[in-house]
């Protein structure tokens, strides 16, 4: 059969807009340019394990100019703009580096320019044309397993499209001899399985990782005889619920754009494959998401993050397993930064998030007393990973520090359940991170002394210098970041870098000579350290120049699932999350009034008062607040929290 080149449209328009509906506000080509973000195009409903997008012809013609750590290749979204679409498929992951998983069964056309013509959440449509054909108008809505195409040409003719069942991103056959699905970011084969049905113009596909039969059950209730503007509205309507929980006032209709365009980001992944028996998935990884996006899931979405906990606790009595990547229905054991899954439930346990059934989550974190590595247990710093089944991200640096950390979470959720004595074991194990700290390293262009360092298997540090160790030391990330990490023990942090006066201006030296990335998430938390200094007004200063690195339509760096919108939602909300624990770092929000809608019928309100770079005062329902950290507790009460800036 001769495979056409498509672009959509589904009849008259895909659904009407109301000018107070904030799910017509979110444009989905956010994050998706060729320079950072990695966000994926296509419509989908929130934490959908369906995710239908366009994918760009590979080998692209055009050069990437992605950031170096990740090379040349292959979109890891299907799709960049400018690069010829040769179909839509099923799966995508979201705003990730590295290998490109998924992009399976794939409706294929001939190699075309795209053409946008909708980018919303709910709906796609665009217009391809290919040199061998008419331009074509193809139309997608998503539902939570499936999604239904509209593909006609220009004068409304019906076009069907052929489906490619064994493709994947890059590459045209990623199926072997079993039937399973290979070459993702995740080396863990899968299966998955599609039901879909052609109806003139109208293709419906539904997906799932369990069976035949659940992918047609899927389609049943999801799809069989729905209109495309039936099924563009009820995702819509989902859109709109979860946005709306958010309300921003006192800025214009680009600002709100560019506001719930980055907020509906964070609703993408993780992913509900529950009724596929996997719980929840897509976790690229717990390393990027445990900063920003669980804790803001904490506010605006705690339903979510109750049912990620609960299915943590589900994979490790299935698998005997809860590793920080998840993905396909698999575990694979990273160990980018330890064990992620700890900070995540913590963050959880610190909040009191509600519907966690925290009797089944005491047996995994038990297992982690031994199942960090035999270096770590043994001598206090992590040194081979592999050995023990860890891939090769694993660092010493990192590892150590994050697996001390990770040994706190476990302990104050341990401590909070009544297994006392096990918790003071880990509290006693968490202090390692000092075991990875060299009194004795030295930055020579700013003479400041004492930096995290990897230790060797011989108990000798590295002599690497402090301005390096990104993928030697640590993971992503420099000695000079890491150096600065230890949430868990941050007045010991401060007594190692001489006090609060010389720990200031460390953190300063670091901001003003570019030695921290805040395109990756080891930076994400530096500015707000000065806090712990009682230096506010630098709080405030680096938060605001952090908001400036969001240009436009593109992100600081990958989106990592969502972390890095996340990142940009606190940032407009005025304070910082300290995951793993119940407090946030105020900054100050640049918006005339946000408004969340909280369970239970309340809301917190957050004001701004005049403009500037130094917030004069705090309160908190009427009266007089710490100007710098403000609890969880106080968020969900309820209430209205006002920032006064000291500028006019």
């Amino acid at each position: 059969m001769r495979t056409l080149c498509v672009t959509i449209f589904a009849v008259a328009v895909c659904v009407a807009a109301n000018a107070a509906d904030v799910a017509d506000l979110v444009d989905m080509r956010i994050g998706t340019g060729r320079a950072t973000g990695s966000n994926v195009l296509g419509p989908c409903v929130p934490h959908s394990s369906a995710h239908p997008s366009p994918d760009s012809l590979w080998p692209s013609p055009h050069k990437k100019p992605k950031a170096a750590r990740h090379g040349f290749g292959p979109p890891t979204s299907g799709w960049w703009p400018g690069d010829k679409v040769i179909g839509f498929s099923q799966l995508h992951a979201q705003g990730t580096g590295g290998v490109p998983s998924y992009g399976i069964f794939r409706y294929v056309c001939e190699p075309s320019d795209m053409e946008m013509l909708e980018a919303h959440p709910y709906c796609l449509r665009v217009r391809l044309s290919s040199a061998g054909g008419a331009p074509l108008d193809v139309a997608v809505a998503p539902t939570a397993h499936g999604a239904i195409y509209d593909v006609r040409t220009a004068d409304g003719k019906p076009v069907q499209l052929p489906l490619n069942r064994r493709c994947k991103l890059a590459k045209d056959d990623c199926v072997n001899e079993r039937g399973e699905f290979t070459g993702n970011w995740n080396p863990a084969p899968y299966r998955c399985y599609a039901h879909d049905e052609t109806d003139g113009g109208l293709h419906r596909i539904a997906v799932s990782f369990k069976s035949d039969e659940q992918a047609r059950e899927y389609f049943a209730s999801e799809l069989a005889g729905k209109s495309f503007d039936d099924i563009a509205a009820s995702a819509r309507s989902l859109w709109e619920a979860s946005l709306s929980r958010v309300r921003i006032e006192g800025v214009d209709d680009a600002e709100k754009r560019r506001f719930y365009s980055h907020l509906a980001q964070t609703f993408i992944q993780p992913r509900d494959r529950t009724a596929d028996g996997i719980g929840w998935d897509d976790h690229y990884t717990l390393w990027d998401t445990w900063r920003t996006l669980f804790p803001l899931m904490a506010i605006v979405d705690p339903d979510a993050l109750a049912a990620n906990v609960n299915a943590f606790a589900g994979r490790f009595e299935r698998n005997g397993r809860c590793d920080s990547c998840y993905t396909q229905g698999k575990d694979y054991k990273v160990g980018q930064g330890g064990d992620e899954a700890d900070c995540v439930i913590a963050d959880a346990w610190a909040k009191k998030v509600s519907g966690i059934d925290w009797t089944r989550v005491v047996p995994l974190l038990e297992s982690r007393w031994k199942g960090r590595t035999r270096e770590y247990r043994e001598c206090g710093f992590a040194v081979d990973g592999l050995a023990e089944g860890y891939c090769r991200r694993f660092k010493s640096g990192s590892a150590t520090m994050n697996f001390a950390y990770q040994d706190w979470c476990c302990a104050e959720v341990l401590e909070g359940l009544g297994r006392r004595e096990m918790a003071a074991k880990f509290r006693a194990r968490s202090g390692s991170w000092t075991n990875v700290w060299d009194s004795s390293a030295v930055d020579a262009q700013s003479g400041i002394r004492g930096f995290a360092r990897a230790r060797r298997k011989d108990g000798s540090f590295s002599a690497t210098n402090p301005r390096e160790g990104f993928n030697t030391d640590f993971y992503e990330a420099s000695c000079w970041e890491y150096s600065l990490f230890a949430p868990h023990d941050i007045s010991g942090l401060v007594a190692r870098c001489g006090g609060k006066e010389a720990f200031c201006g460390r953190v300063l030296y670091a901001l003003e000579n570019g030695l921290v990335d805040f395109g990756n998430e080891p930076g994400f938390h530096i500015p707000w350290l000065f806090s712990y200094a009682g230096r506010g007004d630098l709080v405030t200063k680096w938060a605001h120049k952090v908001e400036t690195l969001f240009k436009g339509d593109e992100l600081p760096g990958d989106n990592d699932s969502g972390a890095m919108c996340a990142l940009f939602v606190f940032l407009k909300l005025g304070f910082f999350p300290v995951a793993g624990q119940d407090i946030y770092i105020m900054h100050g929000s640049a918006y005339p009034k946000i408004e969340i809608a909280l369970p239970g019928g309340k809301t917190f309100a957050i004001r701004t008062k005049g403009k500037g770079d130094v917030v004069k005062y705090v309160t908190l329902n009427g009266k007089l607040h710490d100007p710098l950290f403000l609890h969880h507790s106080e968020i969900v009460s309820g209430g209205e929290l006002v920032f006064e800036f000291a500028g006019d």
